[in-house]
């Protein structure tokens, strides 16, 4: 005989089931919405998945965020843990391998001067008389045009995408275009409008030597552009688009006599990093045959403090450093992973190459801005000597994602290095795990987009550019 004084579960009330729920993996609060109509409801309760966001032992993408609906979260969550479980189950035997989904192959002949997936919705490549846009929503559509360049060509064009401070997705691209007069480089700001159609807004524009090298990145708020050849940095907040003065790293060091033994043939190009409270410059040269990285970091006012004038007071450096036998390139220092420990330092995930033994491979690294002003290094896991490119999107929990490449044969595997950074004390504890899926081969991997579990492959053959969007949270 039953017991009539046992409670089942849907006579508990919605404040217990919450804390019961709590405890439960993201498979498990899918199953239960089957249970009842009672437990659905609870299911898709908005305290369930924004406490699911926060204590998710898994790669996932910032959140949550108030204007997050529980439809985003969810989303997001569940597209996060399927990605996370293909990873880490696509490495086994042949049978059980997991195989990526394909959901486009896009052909051009010519080769893209720059190749961005945008909203894991929009695949926008740059040629040299024009940039086109595929709508990935759409079955087979055609390209449309969204910018031509007016009897120059283009050089070179690319799209970063980032969330903002409250975590609104948006994006900006970046153009370098020969003129008549002179090259020009452009800043835009990317708009989606009705029908899903795609605009560029010009945010700021300038002109540039014949011969430059240059590096730009996006973070929260700030879109970091560093020039080498003639030591420009411009920094905007593309939000209130205000101007912010910073004085290049070639300057800085040489006025603080770094490089007096540096001669220009054994430096490494600068490249920036930018969060939502501080800019990075960093400047990889060989001094007394050891390699060594300069970094200076920039404190941003806070967000409320400006109001889009053309420039603002020149901004104070907060922080420098010298790190010995580490290398970086213009693509290694990333926006994600970006964490705020108790003692309020800025632990920033960054790429390196160290150089204290031949053909290293490359490798993870904590960059730790601390109260002191001090800027201190921490070496994590090797990324192999694949190709590889590493998550463009910002981790505020600690988590970060790396991705690699291996080519092999007629096919390949996606790869991936998570790691964990829990801060605590003077150390951080970090916990690595490699995980790989298989995939079709291609070169390299160009773009990734942690929201819908979409990465972008590409190849370029003889005059031919072959485009792959793959979808790994199948």
């Amino acid at each position: 005989m039953s017991d009539s004084t046992a409670l089942s579960l849907s006579q508990l009330p919605p404040e217990s089931l919450h804390v019961v729920f709590c405890y439960l993996d993201i498979p498990d609060v899918l199953r239960m919405r089957r249970v009842s109509r009672y437990l659905n409801g609870i299911s898709h309760s908005r305290q369930v998945w924004t406490n699911a966001y926060r204590t998710a032992e898994f790669v996932r993408p910032p959140g949550p965020f108030l204007w997050q609906s529980t439809y985003d979260l969810e989303k997001a969550l569940v597209c996060s843990f399927r990605v996370h479980w293909n990873l880490l189950n696509g490495g086994g035997p042949a049978q059980t391998e997991i195989q990526a989904c394909k959901l486009r192959e896009i052909r051009y002949t010519g080769i893209g001067v720059g190749v961005s997936l945008v909203f894991g919705q929009f695949l926008v490549i740059g040629f040299k008389e024009e940039v086109r846009c595929h709508d990935l929503k759409l079955e087979a559509s055609d390209a449309s045009i969204i910018y031509q360049s007016p009897g120059g060509m283009l050089r070179g064009f690319n799209c970063f995408s980032a969330v903002d401070v409250e975590g609104r997705p948006y994006a900006c691209a970046m153009s370098f275009e020969d003129t008549e007069t002179s090259p020009r480089f452009s800043i835009y700001s990317l708009h989606v409008g009705e029908q899903s159609r795609v605009t560029l807004d010009l945010l700021h524009q300038f002109n540039a030597p014949r011969t430059f090298s240059e590096s730009v990145s996006l973070g929260p708020r700030v879109i970091v552009f560093q020039n080498d050849m003639n030591r420009r940095v411009v920094a905007m907040d593309v939000h209130t688009r205000t101007q912010f003065l910073i004085p290049s790293i070639h300057a800085v060091m040489e006025a603080a006599r770094i490089t007096e033994s540096a001669p220009i043939e054994g430096r490494i190009l600068p490249t920036s990093i930018s969060t939502s409270t501080h800019v990075v410059l960093a400047l990889s040269y060989l001094s007394d045959d050891r390699w060594r990285t300069y970094f200076q970091a920039f404190a941003l006012p806070p967000s409320n403090t400006h109001r889009g004038t053309s420039t603002s007071a020149p901004l104070n450096p907060s922080h420098s450093g010298v790190i010995f036998d580490i290398q970086i390139h213009d693509y290694a220092l990333l926006h994600d992973a970006i964490v705020e420990s108790p003692t309020q330092d800025v632990l920033i995930a960054i790429q390196v190459q160290p150089t204290t033994t031949p053909n290293p491979a490359r490798r993870h690294g904590i960059l730790r801005l601390s109260t002191d002003g001090t800027i201190t290094f921490q070496l994590l896991g090797s990324l192999g000597q694949t190709s590889y490119m590493c998550s463009a999107h910002s981790s505020f929990h600690g988590m970060g994602r790396a991705f690699m490449l291996e080519v092999t044969g007629a096919g390949g595997f996606i790869g991936a290095l998570d790691y964990y950074l829990r801060p605590g004390g003077n150390e951080i504890e970090v916990s690595e795990s490699r995980n790989k899926m298989r995939c079709a081969a291609r070169h390299s991997i160009l773009d990734y987009d942690p929201y819908s579990g979409r990465i972008c492959l590409g190849s370029y053959l003889s005059s031919n550019t072959v485009i792959e969007i793959m979808d790994l949270a199948v």
